[in-house]
């Protein structure tokens, strides 16, 4: 009996285990799901702002406007790029700085260029048009980039990821744009709702931020590099606007001049943080925490150049 009970042994085994899904993983799920519906509400608000039929006035007068909307698309990423070289940032760096030098003309700029009585119209259409085209020229200068810098594999740019975000932008801009236009007798109306819409997309992207820092922890860094650019980039972008368009057999007034050098120069942050939050902050928290201040600072000093520029108008 003893032999047989000493025979007897258990093979107690575990329960299988069920996938293991990290809180912190499922937070950030939640979080980049509100940041995605932040970013569709303010889009929606940016088309709302859009009115057909001053970039129909611009398109058969094209002088002002062509030279914008190049200038914005074409050399701004150049400059941007060119930057990155003069001061020799890192990949990571030099990636944020050409993110933000990819991106349209943001509605600030609208603001600031009637402040600083400046062509609104004008800034309005350049803005609507810059923010279309960007959905498509910024994936291309950013390949250009990958492959001029011979990026590493560890910094790849998730184009797959990059093109669902500019995909998520279109629809409802596209939407906002609908509604501009089928209500366009009530315009007084979808401008209030468009602004309300952009400052709460705004803000409400801004706590985000705040709040996924602090669920996540992220190293936030910023460099003497990306400091010096975000404080010499927006100036050195509005002369070249301004300059160029003093080319006498252009014979464009002051005002306009004024208009094409501050719409090139403020340019959309939150489209460049939409960007790099759904891009990069579920999947490369580490470079998402050296690349986001860059843009934040330069919204910041957008905002500095444009007080500093409107009291020395006023005042002169």
């Amino acid at each position: 009996m003893t032999t047989a009970m000493s025979n007897i042994s258990f093979n107690v085994t575990s329960p299988p285990r069920l996938p293991f899904v990290p809180t912190q993983s499922l937070q950030s799920y939640h979080i980049s799901v509100a940041t995605n519906v932040i970013i569709a509400v303010g889009m929606f608000g940016i088309g709302l702002t859009t009115d057909f039929y001053k970039i129909w006035y611009y398109l058969k007068r094209p002088k002002a406007y062509g030279i914008g909307v190049s200038l914005q698309l074409i050399i701004v990423p150049l400059v941007a790029w060119a930057l990155t070289k003069i001061f020799v940032m890192n990949d990571i760096q030099a990636l944020g700085v050409m993110i933000q030098g990819c991106s349209p003309g943001g509605s600030v700029s609208n603001v600031v260029i009637y402040w600083l009585d400046g062509v609104v119209d004008l800034s309005v259409a350049m803005t609507s048009t810059t923010t279309v085209l960007a959905l498509g020229t910024m994936p291309l200068w950013l390949l250009i980039f990958e492959k001029g810098n011979n990026l590493d594999s560890s910094l790849r740019i998730p184009f797959r990821d990059l093109g669902i975000t500019l995909a998520s932008f279109l629809g409802p801009l596209l939407v906002g744009m609908i509604c501009s236009w089928v209500f366009k007798k009530k315009k007084e109306t979808v401008e209030k709702i468009a602004k309300a819409l952009i400052v709460l997309a705004s803000v409400a992207l801004l706590v985000t931020l705040i709040v996924n820092s602090i669920v996540q922890p992220i190293s936030w860094t910023l460099t003497w590099q990306q400091g010096v650019i975000v404080a010499i980039m927006p100036p050195i972008i509005y002369l070249i606007g301004h300059l160029i368009c003093m080319i006498p057999q252009l014979k464009l007034n002051s005002k306009v001049r004024r208009t094409v050098g501050i719409e090139i120069a403020l340019q959309n942050v939150r489209i460049c943080i939409s960007v790099l939050t759904t891009t990069f902050l579920a999947t490369r928290p580490r470079i998402y925490g050296q690349i986001v201040l860059f843009p934040i600072l330069y919204y910041i000093f957008q905002i500095g150049y444009s007080i500093l520029y409107g009291v020395v108008l006023h005042v002169g």
